[in-house]
């Protein structure tokens, strides 16, 4: 039993191989950085971003498609995903651009931030 599923399992890497296509690697993400009004108002939310990448692993064309709310993260967003690095898309072994690339970036506040938040807010009241 397990030799057939060790080879089955082999055969499978095998083939993964021998297509040479693989999809677009993740290498250095920086998160985004949290803006300091929607921090001190406590505002969470996230944004989903299109992107494309060059052969090079580049990320070019960010694009905003959804953000809730709208508008408070976005450019934190797409500043962070601007700077992330790739290993490049390949097909047949070569090195391919990628388009219409998704990520969502979730902006939440750790509960340690948001009593900081709270206390800042009380302390500059009258």
């Amino acid at each position: 039993m397990f030799k057939s599923l060790w080879f089955g399992l082999l055969w499978l890497g095998l083939l993964g191989c021998a297509t040479g296509t693989r999809p677009p690697v993740l290498l250095a993400a920086a998160g985004p950085i949290y803006p300091q009004y929607a921090r001190v108002q406590q505002i969470e939310g996230f944004v989903t971003l299109a992107y494309d990448l060059t052969v090079s692993g580049n990320v070019v064309n960010v694009r905003v498609i959804d953000s809730v709310p709208a508008g408070v993260f976005d450019s934190s967003a797409v500043e962070a995903v601007r700077d992330w690095r790739f290993l490049p898309m390949q097909h047949k072994g070569q090195s391919i651009a990628a388009t219409n690339q998704r990520s969502t970036l979730t902006f939440k506040l750790s509960a340690d931030e948001k009593d900081s938040a709270e206390e800042n807010r009380n302390h500059k009241a009258p």
